[in-house]
């Protein structure tokens, strides 16, 4: 089985260099590549400091807009829910799939998830254990999404893309060099490990030069920083690691890195 650290490897020079044959047949490195986070740095070169804020700033909007007072007013969700659906989940069949779900009786879960006694882990496993017709990956999305928009200081995301432990992959993985500390065997427990290497990355994005005084200098915008990086960073992984087997032409087609980021966090595009 191929390591995470030799599948970033692997993307940083794809994105970084030509594609060459000897790209292709390159040796892959053991789980102690020295090279990792060298590798991984100079491939976010792809993405700009500006990005990175825009992003946490668009994040930041629509917090305020739609996510605001849900912790209160749980029945908000009624009016909002098509929109909501599709800012937790970064595909349209998944946001199809949460809208057609959910009835007005069931917005008393999510004000035991919002609002519960309960630490948010156990809220978390306790919503995605009520929700077990939901695919697991999209009750986390949604349960998590809805508590890291509205108290994103206090939580944060589990989506697929930053750890899938169905399929062990994900960004999360990939920046702590290992799947060890995100290995679980609940999901309340899951939930926490994941916040944990979610801090831990914060140190790998400030080595970036990414993380900039204007990016941090402001509160709402600080608190949605480290979600923009992450998306930012899979996206340049998930680019590297698929573009040497596409033709040009096709890549070409590709969604600008910066809006594919912004698709994965349930952002609308906009203009490259």
């Amino acid at each position: 089985m191929v390591s995470p650290q030799s599948e970033l490897k692997r993307a940083a020079h794809t994105l970084m260099e030509p594609q060459r044959q000897s790209h292709i047949i390159k040796h892959k490195t053991g789980p102690d590549d020295p090279e990792l986070q060298a590798s991984l740095q100079e491939a976010l070169r792809q993405v700009s400091p500006e990005d990175v804020i825009a992003i946490a700033d668009e994040l930041a909007g629509r917090a305020g807009r739609l996510f605001s007072g849900l912790e209160t007013n749980p029945a908000k969700l009624a009016g909002s829910l098509a929109e909501i659906a599709s800012a937790v989940t970064h595909t349209r069949a998944n946001a199809r799939t949460l809208v057609n779900m959910f009835t007005q009786d069931d917005y008393r879960l999510f004000a035991e998830l919002l609002a519960g006694g309960e630490p948010a882990p156990v809220r978390v496993a306790m919503l995605v254990e009520r929700l077990n017709a939901l695919d697991t990956r999209l009750a986390l999305e949604l349960a998590t999404g809805l508590l890291h928009n509205t108290s994103p200081n206090d939580h944060w995301l589990w989506t697929r893309w930053l750890w899938d432990p169905t399929t062990g992959t994900g960004i999360l993985p990939l920046l702590a060099g290992s799947t060890h500390n995100l290995l679980a065997t609940n999901i309340a427990d899951g939930y926490s490990r994941v916040g944990a290497v979610t801090a831990m990355s914060i140190k790998f994005g400030e080595g970036t030069g990414l993380w900039t005084d204007e990016l941090v200098s402001d509160e709402q915008r600080a608190a949605f920083a480290n979600s923009a990086f992450l998306a930012c960073a899979y996206t340049v992984y998930m680019y590297g690691s698929t573009s040497w087997r596409l033709s040009r032409d096709f890549n070409e087609l590709l969604p600008s890195l910066p809006n594919m980021a912004r698709r994965l966090l349930g952002l609308p595009k906009r203009k490259d």
